[in-house]
C-alpha cells in the first residue's frame, strides 16, 4: 500500500468520524432546568436571603422519601398562618417530567403521591411566604 492510499483512509476515518460525532450531537437534547433562566438568576440575592430565614427557625425542614409518597415536613414557625408558596419537582432527565404544585400544607405536612412522578433524580425547590417573611429550600431527590 502506498503513502496516498493510507492518507485517503486517513482523511476518510476522520469525516465518518467527525459526521458521527455531529450527529450524536445533533440528537441530544439541551433543555435547560428552568426556562427563565437569567431571570431567577438576577432574583438569587432573594433566594439566599429566603433560605437564611429558614436556616435561622429552631426547627428544621425534613423530606422522607416513602415507598409510596414524598413528606415534607416544615417547620411550625414557618407555616403557622396560612403560608402561601409553590413547591417544584425538576427532573433532571427531561423537562416534560417537572411537576409545579401550589403549597397545601395540614398539621406542617406536605405529601406529594409518587404516581405523578417518573423515576429519577429531581430538583426539589420550595418556595413560600408565611406571616410576611419568605422561605426556601432546595435539595436534590431521587424517586425510584
Amino acid at each position: 500500500m502506498n503513502w496516498g492510499n493510507k492518507i485517503l483512509i486517513g482523511f476518510l476515518t476522520f469525516v465518518i468520524g467527525i459526521s458521527s460525532l455531529v450527529y450524536i450531537a445533533m440528537k441530544q437534547s439541551n433543555e435547560v432546568i428552568d426556562d427563565n433562566y437569567y431571570e431567577s438568576e438576577l432574583k438569587y440575592q432573594d433566594k439566599i436571603d429566603a433560605s437564611k430565614n429558614l436556616a435561622l427557625l429552631a426547627e428544621k425542614l425534613t423530606i422522607v422519601n416513602n415507598e409510596n409518597e414524598l413528606a415534607i415536613q416544615f417547620p411550625k414557625e414557618a407555616v403557622n398562618n396560612h403560608p402561601q408558596g409553590k413547591i417544584q419537582l425538576l427532573s433532571a432527565l427531561q423537562h416534560s417530567n417537572d411537576v409545579m404544585l401550589n403549597l397545601a400544607v395540614v398539621n406542617n405536612v406536605q405529601l406529594i403521591n409518587k404516581n405523578k412522578l417518573a423515576a429519577g433524580t429531581y430538583f426539589l425547590k420550595i418556595d413560600w411566604v408565611n406571616n410576611g417573611i419568605k422561605y426556601y429550600h432546595q435539595q436534590n431527590i431521587n424517586i425510584q
